[in-house]
C-alpha cells in the first residue's frame, strides 16, 4: 500500500524531477535509442472517493494529427488511453495508489511513456515530448 508521498519518494530516488507542484510530479524517462519522454503523474481522487495516480505522458498537439488514426493506434493498447489537455493529446493511465506497493509504479510509468513515445513516432515522426 503506498501514499502519494511514497510515489513522489519513489520518483525522486530514481529521476530527475523537473517540476514539482502540490500534487503533481513532471520528469523525463528514456525511451528507445536516445528518444525521451515527459511523464506527468498527477495525484487525483477516483470515481470511487479514493487516491489514485494519473500518469500522462504527451503524443502531439491535437491540431497536427490525425485522431482517427491516433485513436485506432492508441486502441490497441490493454491499458490506459489518450485523452486532449490544453490542445495537447496525452496517453495516460491511472493506478489507485491505495492498492500499489512501491514496485508497482515502474511498469505503469513505462508502459505509458512507451506507449505515447511509439505513437509520437508514428504519427509525426518526431522526438518533441
Amino acid at each position: 500500500m503506498a501514499s502519494w508521498d511514497d510515489l513522489v519518494s519513489y520518483v525522486r530516488m530514481r529521476y530527475e524531477i523537473m517540476r514539482q507542484a502540490p500534487g503533481e510530479l513532471w520528469f523525463n524517462l528514456p525511451t528507445v535509442g536516445e528518444r525521451t519522454q515527459l511523464v506527468v503523474v498527477r495525484q487525483v481522487q477516483g470515481e470511487d472517493g479514493h487516491p489514485w495516480a494519473q500518469i500522462a505522458s504527451p503524443v502531439a498537439r491535437a491540431a497536427d494529427v490525425d485522431l482517427a488514426r491516433l485513436l485506432e493506434l492508441a486502441g490497441k493498447s490493454v491499458v490506459g488511453g489518450v485523452a486532449s489537455t490544453d490542445g495537447v493529446v496525452v496517453f495516460r493511465h491511472s493506478i489507485p495508489l491505495e492498492e500499489t506497493n512501491l514496485a508497482g509504479f515502474e511498469r505503469p510509468f513505462r508502459l505509458v511513456v512507451e506507449l505515447a513515445d511509439r505513437l509520437e513516432e508514428q504519427l509525426t515522426g518526431a522526438d518533441e515530448n
